[in-house]
């Protein structure tokens, strides 16, 4: 595993890179303990049946789904500089945020993501 992409209240995504193809995905790393303590075992398993359900260039694919001893892991396909959130959050003075034609686009890419959920019935929060 290589750097940490995100935490949450469950655990965590990390960069890795499987070692036959070089290739990089992302791994979600979702802690036993903690779903069955806060009740998100359901939420992890439709999440799983979600990912391998749709294919879209607009939602990230799941490569593969697997469990350790502690841990429930989801590998994705990784998308760097995908964190929307985090260009949300860091607007200030110093950056001011992206020029409205790149909010649009990004914005026709969030819904046409959405548009692909609801065409297999997939409603989201």
């Amino acid at each position: 595993e290589f750097r940490v992409l995100g935490k949450g209240g469950f655990g965590e995504v990390c960069a890795c890179q499987r070692r036959a193809t070089g290739k990089m995905y992302a791994n979600k790393r979702l802690n036993k303990k903690r779903l069955k303590k806060r009740q998100g075992y359901e939420a992890a398993l439709v999440e799983k049946r979600i990912l391998a359900r749709v294919h879209s260039r607009f939602i990230v694919s799941l490569a593969c789904a697997f469990q350790t001893k502690t841990d429930l892991c989801l590998v994705m396909t990784i998308m760097n500089g995908g964190d929307l959130r985090y260009h949300i959050y860091n607007v200030d003075e110093a950056n001011p945020g992206f020029p409205e034609p790149r909010a649009v686009f990004y914005t026709a890419q969030i819904l046409l993501g959405l548009e692909h959920l609801h065409q297999h019935r997939i409603v989201y929060r």
